[in-house]
């Protein structure tokens, strides 16, 4: 029986092997010492939204994240509260006025 599940495996799994690997790259011999690596720009900032003249209404799910009660649970368990065990989110409303 064993040598038949093995034999079965071989035969399914020998498609899905790879016929050979590709070469990675070769990094040259004298790397570049005065070049830099790359750094994120720290002075960068988001793109600014224009903002809306009208109030609009955005249907949105509020959700908090307290500090994980569960850290004194046995490992596996979870303390779940009352919003945590609902099968569905309840939305909420968030309407945006601008004033001027």
């Amino acid at each position: 029986m064993t040598r038949i599940l093995l034999l079965c495996l071989m035969i399914f799994a020998f498609p899905a092997m790879a016929e050979e690997l590709p070469v990675p790259p070769i990094p040259p011999e004298n790397p570049p010492i005065d070049e830099a690596a790359p750094t994120p720009d720290v002075n960068a900032r988001a793109p600014v939204t224009p903002a809306s003249e009208r109030p609009s209404v955005d249907v949105r799910l509020y959700r908090s994240n307290p500090p994980d009660p569960s850290l004194g649970f046995a490992p596996g368990s979870r303390f779940q509260t009352a919003e945590d065990r609902k099968p569905i989110q309840t939305p909420g409303l968030s309407i945006t006025v601008p004033l001027k």
